[in-house]
């Protein structure tokens, strides 16, 4: 393209898309936010407030709309695939909120349909566009905490009592834990670790639909690195990570919710206990949302790859699996 921006169609006024990502698409220099569609209807009022142009009250006619050239989806967790799929069809580069799809085979069959209609994709998963993320590694790879040994992740908010939230379903309509977050966990892991031989999970049911609440799990690798993490829908609010060595240890305290001042501390701490704490300032929706446009214009494949979407998911799946069978999951090599 030889535009400076693109218009930004976003499916579905959901919560995050409303707090988080609209917010981004108006705050990047090349991303314009040209249309808005609920179901519901979107009332002008409400159009105006995102500073949207028009507003649909049906998906299919805000993609026909040949003005829009990428469409940010915000839905249920089960409609992901379908309209990752029928954005593609429609000619439409496709933002796809976390987690892409239900399982892997889902992810593979948006992932394709993009690829064949020759349309970019990325999974929203933005926490990793602050720029903390790409510090904590560089801290690593020098050295900072020795040789590395292994992640723990906690990711945990209480929303137990909104029981009609969508993240209440069951697992076979993408509710749960593991889902939501469980899916940050995954990815963090797999930035630092690479990709693990093998997941042992266990979980929390309860509520009325006999809800995946929570969940903790184990990923083994055949170096004998470690990495474990905790995700729930039950508990007080933590989003933190750390990483650890045979030197040191680094952790990250505001690891995916996304700061209003955009504040990412660092705590790297040595084996005598002595922490140094750095502070990153990074926004990760506008970032995110930025870098995705940018690749639009440009014609190039996202930093996010798919192939990098797809391997998460082939985690989340054994997660899931683990719970269900109550075993431990061998991952096939890819």
């Amino acid at each position: 393209m030889s535009r400076a921006s693109i218009n930004w169609g976003v499916l579905g006024a959901a919560e995050i898309a409303r707090e988080h990502t609209i917010p981004a698409i108006l705050a990047a220099e090349n991303s314009r936010a040209y249309a808005l569609a609920s179901r519901r209807g979107v009332p002008e009022e409400r159009v105006e407030h995102f500073g949207s142009e028009i507003g649909y009250g049906d998906y299919d006619k805000l993609l026909a709309d040949p003005l829009v050239d990428a469409v940010y989806l915000p839905l249920p967790n089960d409609l992901h695939a379908e309209w990752t799929i029928k954005a593609a069809h429609a000619g439409k580069h496709v933002l796809c909120e976390k987690p892409a799809a239900l399982n892997a085979g889902q992810t593979a069959e948006a992932i394709a349909a993009c690829a064949a209609t020759g349309v970019l994709y990325m999974e929203a998963m933005m926490y990793q566009f602050h720029a903390q993320h790409a510090r904590v590694r560089e801290l690593v790879a020098a050295g900072a905490i020795g040789d590395l040994r292994g992640v723990q992740v906690n990711f945990t908010f209480n929303l137990e009592k909104s029981l009609s939230d969508f993240r209440h379903g069951t697992l076979e309509t993408g509710g749960g834990s593991l889902y939501d977050l469980g899916c940050y966990c995954v990815h963090v892991i797999r930035s630092l670790l690479g990709e693990p031989d093998r997941v042992a999970t266990v979980a929390r049911f309860a509520g009325p639909n006999d809800a995946e609440m929570s969940a903790a799990a184990v990923l083994g690798y055949d170096n004998g690195a470690k990495a474990g993490f905790d995700c729930g829908m039950d508990a007080v609010a933590r989003h933190v990570y750390e990483v650890y060595g045979t030197d040191g240890t680094i952790r990250v305290p505001k690891a995916f919710v996304p700061q209003v001042d955009g504040d990412g501390p660092i705590e790297i701490v040595d084996a005598e206990g002595h922490t140094t704490t750095e502070h990153v300032t990074s926004f990760q929706y506008p970032n995110g949302v930025a870098h995705f446009a940018d690749c639009v214009l440009r014609t190039r494949a996202p930093d996010y790859t798919p192939e990098n979407v797809l391997a998460n998911m082939r985690v989340l799946d054994a997660c899931i699996e683990s719970v269900t069978t109550s075993r431990i999951v061998e991952l096939e090599k890819h």
